[in-house]
Formats: structure tokens, sequence, C-alpha cells
């Protein structure tokens, strides 16, 4: 990597509206890190009433993007909530809006507003029986490392969005301390270096239609607490 060159650049920053509440949107955008891992600290934007980083059952925790790897501010997981954005921000226009990392790096992006969306990971879940059991790794390393899930029950299927849902079939969204790092079809998955600190490892079974497998009511997960030295 270049010295004169951003180890972390953003991409597909959105604005997607709250329903009900026009000055109110959830952002999200990915965050591509080829340096070392970073903490992202917060946003701003000049436009903004209000931007703030949500990330609901992980109040706190440290929202590491991996090195050489990639993580997302998401509606199911870690997000900002922004208000306001001018009388000039409706469907199709942008507003500025910079991140601040750990390492010191400032990234500035434009996000647009998106109008609305078609994927909502809120709804009501998908009961399942027997449920699928998902075994989580044992290992890691804080240089990286692979991800490895023992799975029963449940098959990995890739299918374009709009797929409707079969019963047994679907992907994984993986998050790491509330922050999203990516969708799994398959039972590996490489976990960029981390910095030292505590994590906490999720994933977390979905259909094709994006909705959660549920068994008795509770999402069907795996979940994995570990700490860097």
């Amino acid at each position: 990597m270049s010295a004169n060159r951003p180890s972390i650049t953003i991409e597909n920053a959105k604005a997607v509206p709250v329903e009900g509440r026009n000055d109110m949107f959830m952002v999200t955008l990915d965050m591509v890190n080829d340096g070392a891992a970073s903490t992202f600290l917060g946003a701003s934007s000049p436009q903004a009433q209000m931007l703030m980083v949500m990330n609901p059952g992980h109040d706190g925790a440290a929202l590491i993007v991996p090195g050489g790897g990639k993580a997302s501010l998401a509606m199911d997981g870690a997000h900002l909530m922004l208000r306001g954005g001018g009388d000039d921000f409706t469907q199709g226009g942008f507003i500025p809006l910079t991140l601040s990392f750990a390492n010191g790096q400032q990234v500035s992006t434009r996000v647009i507003h998106a109008g609305s969306t078609t994927m909502d990971h809120s709804g009501a879940g998908v009961s399942t029986s027997p449920a699928p059991t998902l075994i989580p790794p044992a290992q890691v390393d804080a240089d990286g490392f692979e991800m490895r899930l023992s799975i029963e029950n449940f098959a990995f299927v890739r299918v374009e969005d709009g797929t409707p849902h079969v019963p047994g079939e679907g992907h994984a969204h993986i998050y790491l301390n509330g922050l999203k790092l990516g969708r799994l079809y398959d039972t590996r998955f490489d976990i960029g270096a981390l910095s030292p600190g505590s994590y906490d490892l999720r994933v977390a079974l979905n259909s094709h239609d994006h909705r959660p497998y549920l068994a008795d009511g509770v999402p069907v997960a795996a979940q994995f607490a570990f700490t860097i030295p």
C-alpha cells in the first residue's frame, strides 16, 4: 500500500428514510480496509442536525474494521441515525459525510438519499423444526483467521435478491461486536487482522427473503466471545 493511499475507503453510502419521519434517516455504508485494523469512532456532517452511532445490544462496544477486510454499517447491525439533511436532500440527492477512525484517518464521502428500501431484516421470522445447529470456531488469531462453522439441518444456497423462501435454505449474516462483516454462503469466512480487545462474534441464519430463522421464537445463531491480547 502506498504511503499516500488511505487505508480505509467508503463505498455505497445510503440514507434510508425512517417511516413516518421525513427528517430521520438510517445511514448504511461499507468500510473497506486495506491497512491495519482500526476502530470506527463516529461521523459528522455539516447538514445534519443530529448524527449518532446506533448499535443495539452492543452499546459501548468497539467497532473494529478488520485489517485487510470489510465491515458495514447496516440496517440489521450497527448503523448511523441522521436527522436533518436540509430541504434539498430529496430522493437521489446527496449530503457530505465524514467518518473518523482511531488510526487518525478522516474519510469523506457523499451519502445518497435512497428513497426507500426493499430489504427488511426486522420482519417476523421463519419458524423451523428441527432447528439448525451452528457450532462456532474454537481458535482465533490476531493476524486474521478463517472461521469455520459446523452446521446441521440447513443448506447455504446463493440466490438472487427477490427469491422466495425455501425451507431449510438460505444464508447467514456475520457480526463482530454488532458491526456487520458480511453475508455468508458457506461454512467458511475469513476474518481480517484484529487489534487487541474483547470481541463478540455472532452468526445468524436468514431465509432467501432475508427473514431470520427462529426456533421456539429465538433467532437461530451461534455466538462466540473471545479476546485478542
